[in-house]
Formats: structure tokens, sequence, C-alpha cells
């Protein structure tokens, strides 16, 4: 096991200037500073999907999970959203692996998963430019979950942070549809100036 190779769906240009080996990824963790906003790759990121008819029985790693649908809670470097009655996603963006979560109910989804984030000044302008979801209404309190399309993909779209003219947005989707995804992400925002970012860059 200790042998495996995990690739991301990801593969930019660009070289990273700092990496690290982790659980049979080769993890970016930065490219440098850059002038405009960061796309960053968390697809390595562990990940599960929670299914049931009662979620309020559940506490993944001790955490409780959110009331009601695009509701989500960021403790201990984990990220739960609450996506509809039965179901939630749980992703764990800080820190070592946590470990599995072995009740039925719980299934690991990190490899079949993208997850990238955009975060800085000029996150927001972007995210105008690929959906209509409206991530800088007053009325969507950070962290908190909407569901929709980023360039047609669905996706499960996380606004993380948002503090003036900068925010944080993670969002997750097919791993298939990945290097596509960030192709199109880069060159919408190129006069922005964005540029892949490792983890260790990510704003919370």
């Amino acid at each position: 096991m200790e042998n495996i190779q995990r690739r991301s769906p990801i593969r930019f240009d660009k070289e990273p200037v700092q990496t690290e080996y982790r659980d049979g990824w080769q993890v970016a963790l930065s490219y440098g500073a850059g002038s405009g906003p960061l796309l960053i790759d968390l697809s390595h990121r562990p990940k599960w999907d929670l299914q049931d008819s009662d979620l309020s029985r559940f506490r993944p790693f001790g955490l409780c999970i959110p009331e009601n649908p695009g509701q989500c809670i960021f403790e201990k470097g984990i990220l739960i959203n609450r996506m509809n009655r039965t179901q939630c996603a749980i992703w764990q963006l800080v820190g070592e692996n946590p470990g599995p979560l072995e009740e039925r109910a719980y299934t690991e989804i990190t490899d079949g998963l993208t997850l990238l984030a955009l975060s800085g000044k000029g996150t927001l302008e972007l995210m105008e430019r690929v959906t209509t979801l409206d991530l800088g209404s007053p009325s969507l309190t950070p962290p908190c979950l909407i569901q929709g399309p980023i360039l047609r993909i669905p996706c499960q779209v996380v606004l993380l942070r948002r503090a003036g003219h900068e925010a944080t947005v993670l969002f997750s989707f097919p791993r298939g549809y990945g290097q596509a995804m960030a192709e199109a992400l880069l060159d919408s925002g190129k006069d922005l100036g964005l540029t892949p970012g490792g983890e260790a860059e990510l704003e919370f």
C-alpha cells in the first residue's frame, strides 16, 4: 500500500517551488507569489459522502452536521456541507488524514472527485464570468454551500471566506472534468492575474 501512486486529475504548466509527498500523492505546497487570485488543486484532500435518513445521529470526527441544506461548518480543519435532507459532504482541508470513517453510511470519495479552490483578490469577479451563482449576495454568510454549475459542470460550491474584494471559494465535481475545468478557469482569469497556487497558499 505504501508504494501506491495517486495522481490528481489536474496538471498545471507551471512547476511548484515546494512539494510534499503525502499518502501516495505528490502535493504542491507553493508555486511562489502571484499578482492575482490563485487556482489551487486540493483533489488529494480526503473527502467523504454521508447518506442516511437521519443525519442527526452522526458525528463525523466528533463534529455536528449542520441542520439545514446549504449550511456548512468548518472546524478542526474539516468542512461539512449539508446538501439536502439525507446527504452531506465532508472535506478534510487542513492537517493530517484523520483516518477512515467506518460506518456503512460513509463513502470515501477522494479519488473520484476533483476539488479546486479559488482564493484571493479577484476571485468573485472571476466567478461572475464562469457561473450564474451569486456568490457576492449579501444574503450568503460564509461558510455556506450552493449547488449549481460552473462552466456548465454541476458542482458543490462552498463560499468559505469573503472579505471585501477577497474571497475563497471551493468547488468539487467529477474527476473526468478536472483538467478541462482548470484550463478554462486559467484562461478566463488570465487578465486578472490568475495563476496556479499550492495547498499552503490557501487563505481561510
